[in-house]
């Protein structure tokens, strides 16, 4: 019973306790968008029933769910499930599991592994080929019970549930943490609808026009009230541009960055921090606003903040954001397969060319690929994860090696500061992997899927995040290959779907 103790319940049960978001408190097992937050850290950090030292005889797999029919085609776009714990619908507290192929929208019971209800949507099929919709869950509100309120000071005033007539996309649910927690989906045919996550019901009755017309976004990034998308030419009508969607007006004004010949090369979404969007933008010409190759800092009006240009081609690597001795810092794609860090402070200095560090060119894969980033502190010390598809560099020289890693690998940089002067050095690689998914970290663990080929199938392994050995393998227990697909990891449990449809549960299972 411990672990359900005061995270589903609102402010107003007592007046003692402070709510907190995201921000200052963690909900157990809570992950919200792609790569767990809008910093793309990819790292669970309320994770305490994974260890390394009980991972042996107690992780393996725990159930697969076949959700709808499998596509006839690989999708085009990346996709990952999305986890949000602690819910109560007419059969109690559940966790959910939360995924979209092209037309529905699944709420799976994350524990039991059985479907708990599906919300399809009768949109226009995208003339481009086939692509996973586009989802983004609200965060939850935590409370943290260590706080306490000032002497003398009222009690937080309880919001009412808004009325059916009240609600629209994106607005407050109110009734405190018993009120409604949406999941945003985007449609195929440009429409922004939000399910009631624990019943999968139409939180509005109308759905929001976010895009003039049929057409594949890159993820969803939700910053408040604010949503980023991004679109690219060559699909119907669009054009290459980062899309923000303001949700606090009733009008739903949509401000756009616009790339023109130069495309943004964004899977899951902007990674955001402090208000600001960051985007990796491809090749082609500079001109005005419009900066190839670069790392892009965009605000809520979608209008250039900074940039950091390459100076060479960069890859589709989604950036990450932490802080480290209070500096807010990014770690993106460098030129010719390299990564850089930036202070978010001034991108790339007065010549917007400048990083804080780079590494030695570490891979050759190209644009069209789809890798990340993740970062994690351990023990004081700031670490640095990135999927690697194909082989490493003979340049890139790592201080641990696990192996051979021809087709593809998850790398480890460590983040070091000297006489003031901060470096990322290449800490370890690891074993063989075929199309690694973006690495995700938890209590110490990197859990990496490697997706496999139409020759091979997909493997979840479970690395040490201080080593890169191989801790756990899943063998042959997964039948077939993923696609573009992501890990998510919360409750001892990683969570992944291949490229039939197919939902994976492995993880330390729970009695029931």
């Amino acid at each position: 019973m411990k672990k359900w103790v005061g995270l589903s319940i609102g402010c107003t049960f007592a007046a003692a306790f402070v709510c907190t978001t995201p921000a200052t408190a963690q909900a157990i097992g809570n992950w919200a968008s792609p790569r767990n937050n809008m910093e793309h850290n990819g790292w669970q950090k309320a994770e305490t029933i994974m260890t390394k030292e009980n991972l042996s005889g107690n992780f393996k797999s725990l159930w697969k769910l076949k959700l709808g029919n499998a596509p006839e085609k690989d999708s085009a776009s990346y996709s990952e499930p999305l986890l949000v714990p602690r819910l109560i619908n007419s059969k109690g507290f559940k966790d959910f599991v939360l995924w979209a192929d092209g037309e529905n929208l699944y709420g799976v019971d994350s524990e039991l592994g059985t479907m708990l209800w599906t919300k399809h949507y009768d949109a226009a099929p995208s003339p481009c080929g086939l692509s996973n919709m586009s989802i983004v869950a609200e965060a939850p509100i935590v409370i943290n019970f260590r706080a306490r309120r000032a002497a003398g000071a009222p009690p937080p005033k309880p919001q009412p549930p808004k009325q059916a007539s009240e609600r629209r996309v994106g607005a407050a649910a109110g009734g405190g943490g018993f009120g409604f927690k949406g999941i945003f989906a985007l449609t195929g045919d440009g429409y922004l609808h939000e399910q009631v996550i624990s019943t999968g019901g139409d939180f509005s009755e109308k759905p929001v026009k976010v895009l003039s017309g049929p057409t594949v976004a890159s993820g969803l990034g939700l910053n408040g009230t604010t949503l980023y998308t991004a679109t690219h030419a060559g699909c119907g009508s669009s054009e290459n541009a980062v899309l923000a969607l303001d949700m606090s007006s009733p009008d739903y004004p949509v401000a756009s960055y616009k790339t023109g010949a130069v495309a943004p090369l964004v899977a899951m979404g902007p990674t955001i921090a402090d208000n600001v969007a960051y985007v990796v933008t491809g090749s082609g010409a500079s001109s005005g606003d419009v900066h190839a190759n670069s790392i892009v800092a965009l605000g809520p009006d979608a209008k250039v903040k900074d940039w950091y240009e390459g100076a060479g081609s960069l890859q589709n690597v989604t950036p990450v954001a932490f802080t480290q001795s209070e500096k807010k810092l990014l770690v993106a794609p460098g030129k010719d397969g390299s990564y850089v860090l930036l202070d978010t402070a001034s991108l790339g200095g007065s010549d917007h060319k400048t990083p804080l560090a780079t590494t030695p060119s570490i891979s050759q894969a190209k644009e069209d690929t789809i890798a990340a980033l993740a970062a994690w502190q351990d023990a004081g010390a700031t670490w640095i994860a990135a999927s690697v598809p194909g082989a490493l560099n003979a340049s890139a020289k790592f201080a641990n090696s696990n192996g051979d890693a021809s087709h593809g690998s998850i790398v480890a940089l460590k983040l070091e500061e000297s006489g003031g002067k901060m470096s990322l050095v290449p800490a370890w690689s690891s074993r063989d992997m075929i199309n690694p998914a973006p690495p995700v970290i938890a209590n110490g663990l990197v859990i990496a899927l490697s997706q496999g080929d139409a020759s091979n199938h997909a493997v979840l392994y479970v690395l040490d995040a201080a080593t890169g050995k191989e801790l756990y393998s899943s063998g042959d227990a997964v039948s077939t290959y993923a696609h573009k697909a992501g890990v998510s990891v919360g409750d001892g449990h990683a969570f992944f779907v291949t490229h039939d449809n197919t939902l994976y549960s492995f993880g330390i299972g729970m009695e029931h």
